[in-house]
Formats: C-alpha cells, structure tokens, sequence
C-alpha cells in the first residue's frame, strides 16, 4: 500500500509539527525498525530514545508534543496517535486478507441446516444436523460444528475450532484457531467411597454480538441454563472459562485467566495475565484485575483495582507490600 503525508494529515485531520518533505510511505513499521518510506507512530515516553534516533519516514505523533530534540521523519500531529495507526493496521490486514467464498472439498453437512448467502465452508470442517448459519460467515478448514448450533451473520470461525451442540454465536464474532466452546463443565458429585461421578451439562453457551475467542480458549457449556459472554468482550487465548459464568459487555480477559464455574462478572472489566477467580462470585462493572491476582471473595460495586492472592485493592496492596520488603532489613 501507499500512503502521503498530504492524504494521512487530511484522513485524520492532523496537523505538520515537523518535517518538510513529502514522502511516498509504503508501510507500517516500529519506530525501533523503522526504515525509509516506514510510517510509526509515538505514543509512550517510554520510547523517547527510539522516536529520536527512527528512521520511519513519518511518525504519528499527539497534536500538543513538542519534540526537544530535532527528529528528521515527519511528524503528523493528531488527536489520538495509537488509534489513527490501528486504522492503518486494519487497512493492511483487510489489504492483505484472501477473499474466502463457495465450499471446498471434501467437507460434511448435516440435515436441516439453514445457511445463509455468501458463506465460506472450507474443507474438512464438519456440520452437524439442524445448524442455523447466517449470511457472510466464514468456516475454515478443520472446524467441528456441532448439531443445533446458530451461528450469527459475518462471524468468521478459524482452522480447527470445535463448537458443540446447541451453541449460540451472536453476529461478527471471531473464534480463533483451536478454540473450544461449550465443552462438558468439571462437574463431579462425590460419592461415598471417594470416587467421582460426572454431572452432565445440558445447558449451553452464548456468545452475544462482536466477541471474540483467542486460540486454544475454552469456555464450558453450562449445567443448567446459559454460560454467557457478553456484547463486544475479547478474550485471549489459553483463557478457562468454567460452566455457567457469566461475563459482561466490553470485558477484556488476558491470556491465561481461568473463571471457576457460576461466577459473574460486570461489564467494561479489565483481568490481567493469570489471574485466577474463584466459583460464585460477583464482580461488578469497571473492575481491573492486575495480573496473576487471586479473586477469592465478591466485589460487586465494582470500580476498583485488584491485586495479589487473595486480592485486593491495588494501592493498599502496594503500601503493603512496600513494608513486606522491608521486614528483613528491619529486624538487622
């Protein structure tokens, strides 16, 4: 692709901070690997050295910075630098994307299926009996579609994704590779002499509109009833999500999360890297999890900051653990 300093500026309604020429930009990069005709972008003090020393032709750049040092690419001033360059990003990514329609060969469909138009179904993906799939959905090789399962308009399931029966997908949802959805729930009844008999789920998931599952996720079909991600949440891979969670809109969950079963969580919530949330609990909206902390009780007024095992609030935690690193100095 190509773009202009002139086109970008008008695109964002940006403003020249510095720079003079006009350079043909051919592609996105790094400031640290930025390259003649390289467009980056500078968002973060933390990358003061590598926006002075870049050799990007251009650079996106917030519209009050003012560099103290001279730079040599020119900088577009704009009202939000990241945002205009995941713009560029989604254009390359569409640029680059293989235009995907018709069915490939072999593959397998089942009865009663209702399918929608201009759908991709390549090969070897499986689709079970009395499936709903709506219009511009995608199904790429090796996915597993199980029987009675509704799959929403512009939802776009990748190789190897197996979705179980009586799943419900919203519209322009993504499950990426390998990704598991509405697998049996870890649900034993313990019996007298110690062993373990399972209990069925019958139950099944949800996916609301504009989800989207990273590789290798799962997320377990309810007992009884509905496990539930809401509208526009993002869950990365290799997250556990238990049967009969329930999980709110525009929540965003980190890899490596696990959610033990019945537990609800509120909307616009933020959970770091490994962190772990006990069963029947209750988080409220606007609730950040640092990673790696260990939810062990409810905090359903939500609007706060959670670190530590077993969490709790984040600046408490800190003063606290300011003092456990000096216990040993303490007592010398």
């Amino acid at each position: 692709m190509q773009w202009t300093i002139t086109a970008l500026i008008e695109r964002f309604n940006g403003v020249r901070l510095g720079g003079s020429r006009e350079a043909v930009l051919t592609h996105l990069c790094s400031l640290e690997e930025g390259s003649c005709g390289g467009i980056a972008f500078f968002a973060d003090a933390r990358y003061a050295t590598a926006f002075y020393q870049t050799k990007a032709s251009a650079i996106l750049i917030a519209r009050n910075f003012k560099p103290v040092e001279p730079v040599a690419a020119a900088l577009i001033g704009v009202e939000d630098p990241y945002g205009c360059f995941c713009l560029l990003i989604e254009e390359v990514h569409q640029q680059r994307l293989t235009p995907k329609s018709a069915i490939e060969f072999p593959s397998y469909i089942g009865k009663g299926v209702t399918v929608g138009e201009n759908i991709y179904r390549g090969a070897f993906s499986y689709i079970g009996h009395h499936v709903v799939i709506g219009k511009g959905v995608k199904i790429y090789p090796h996915v597993y579609v199980g029987d009675y399962v509704t799959i929403g308009d512009d939802t776009t399931l990748y190789s190897g994704a197996k979705i179980e029966a009586y799943t419900e997908i919203g519209n322009r949802c993504i499950i990426h590779a390998g990704a598991v959805i509405g697998s049996a729930g870890f649900g034993f009844l313990s019996r007298s002499d110690g062993s373990y008999k399972a209990i069925p789920s019958v139950g099944n998931v949800r996916l609301e509109d504009e989800v989207e599952i990273g590789a290798n996720t799962t997320i377990d079909a309810a007992t009884l009833g509905s496990t539930i991600v809401g509208k526009g949440s993002k869950i990365d891979n290799l997250v556990q999500v238990a049967h009969n969670v329930q999980i709110g809109k525009h929540t965003g969950i980190a890899a490596q999360v696990g959610i033990a079963g019945s537990t609800k969580i509120g909307n616009y919530c933020r959970l770091g890297g490994q962190t772990g949330i006990a069963g029947h609990l209750r988080l409220g909206d606007h609730i950040t999890a640092i990673g790696r902390a260990g939810i062990t009780r409810s905090f359903p007024k939500g609007a706060i900051t959670l670190s530590g095992t077993p969490a709790f609030e984040n600046k408490k935690f800190l003063s606290c653990y300011a003092q456990f690193k000096n216990l040993a100095s303490s007592k010398k």
